[in-house]
């Protein structure tokens, strides 16, 4: 059975989950026929609690947890928003990526502050997932964790992209595409991923809104759901701004879409 999150979500939310749960469970099965001892191992995802009551709901697409194998992922990282304050042994203002991603989703449901007015993503952590504070999806391309041992955290792509063909099969279904569909996010961000793998594959594209070398924009049908695609740079890559590199081309996409 899939490791669903042991958090407090409204009762309106409960729904959600178990359409998760079913889906999440039937994947599983899915990665399975070819290998059990992977299926075992699969990280789920999804929203944190109090994501549909966002103004503008943000998903928010990975490539895949590290070192998580057999766990929930919003679980192991709400804890480290919310209470702990750091990711492995780094402090959380410090985690680019976690920082980031935290920052920029208060930003886009705050109307846009400047980056400088924006609350450090530890202070954000406080609310994070409340009736009172910030909240988002995240998903992973890939089910499946690295477990490479640390100190050597680059991308597993063979891994990525095996599950990914298995989730997105041909001749099968689009797990990946349900998922999103069950999200209805407004919002879609992601990091680079359009390097590596089909974008047709989350979902039916609809031109190019916007395009700069920093962030590229779509409207994306998913399953009968339109939300705003924004690719951008992956928030870990170094030598980048956070405001000038991430959320001003973010913000910039999003106000041309009129969303």
């Amino acid at each position: 059975m899939p490791v669903m999150p042991k958090l407090d979500y409204p009762n309106d939310e409960k729904p959600k989950l178990a359409l998760l749960e079913k889906l999440f469970c039937e994947w599983q099965q899915h990665f399975a026929n070819p290998s059990s001892e992977e299926a075992a191992g699969m990280v789920f995802d999804g929203f944190y609690p109090y994501y549909f009551s966002q103004k503008k709901r943000i998903l928010f697409i990975g490539r895949e947890a590290l070192g998580l194998a057999g766990l929930n992922y919003l679980e192991v990282l709400y804890k480290c928003y919310h209470k702990e304050k750091r990711i492995g042994g780094q402090p959380l203002n410090k985690h680019k990526f976690h920082a980031r991603m935290l920052r920029i989703a208060y930003g886009i449901v705050n109307d846009k502050p400047l980056w400088k007015d924006i609350p450090y993503a530890s202070t954000i952590g406080d609310t994070f997932g409340t009736a009172n504070g910030l909240s988002f999806a995240f998903m992973n391309i890939s089910k499946l964790s690295n477990e490479r041992e640390r100190g050597g955290w680059a991308a597993n792509w063979n891994r990525i992209n095996t599950a990914y063909r298995l989730s997105t099969e041909p001749e099968g279904r689009n797990f990946i595409r349900e998922e999103i569909a069950i999200l209805q996010p407004d919002i879609v961000i992601t990091m680079r991923l359009n390097e590596k793998i089909d974008f047709k594959l989350l979902g039916q594209l609809n031109g190019v809104l916007h395009t700069s070398e920093k962030a590229k924009s779509f409207w994306l049908d998913c399953n009968g759901h339109r939300a705003l695609l924004i690719d951008t740079w992956h928030f870990s890559a170094p030598r980048k701004k956070a405001d000038k590199d991430f959320y001003i081309p973010i913000c910039d996409a999003e106000k041309m879409s009129q969303i």
